[in-house]
């Protein structure tokens, strides 16, 4: 199996996409630790709980169209003489 090769731009898009993740799910789960919130608190709970979510989907989507990549040109070796 030939190693991977990522573009500069893929690798970008999908750290920050990770980090952004990351940051949104570690403030979601201390929200959710506190006993009592501001409905300010409550609000920004709602947004990082939504945005942990969208960032789970881009990330698999993200890899998903990767994989896809992967296949299609391992396809195209297969059919090569």
């Amino acid at each position: 199996m030939k190693p991977v090769k990522l573009s500069p731009v893929f690798r970008l898009v999908f750290s920050t996409v990770l980090a952004l993740t990351c940051v949104s799910g570690a403030t979601s789960v201390w929200l959710a630790g506190q006993k009592t919130l501001s409905p300010q608190q409550i609000r920004v709970f709602e947004n990082t709980t939504n945005t942990w979510q969208t960032g789970i989907g881009v990330i698999f989507g993200l890899l998903g169209g990767k994989a896809a990549d992967l296949l299609d040109e391992d396809e195209d070796s297969n059919d090569a003489p």
